[in-house]
């Protein structure tokens, strides 16, 4: 019997608000001011713009200790 691999727990990614490329009235301060809104109301998370899938994203921080490796 193989021991299973214990691979290190990958942080969840939460996707809050998605944006439409195509919308031309979502400005960058739009963007920038919706990340700074969802920092505030969630100092635990990092919050992102994830470009891959065109939204504004969070995930849990991760503590000092378990980044310093």
């Amino acid at each position: 019997m193989a021991n299973p691999r214990h691979l290190p727990e990958r942080p969840e990614k939460v996707v809050h608000l998605r944006i439409d490329p195509n919308d031309e009235s979502t400005t960058l301060e739009d963007v920038l001011s919706k990340i700074s809104e969802l920092q505030r109301r969630n100092p635990d998370r990092d919050v992102f713009f994830d470009g891959d899938e065109y939204a504004i994203c969070s995930r849990p921080k991760r503590s000092r200790a378990a980044a310093v490796h």
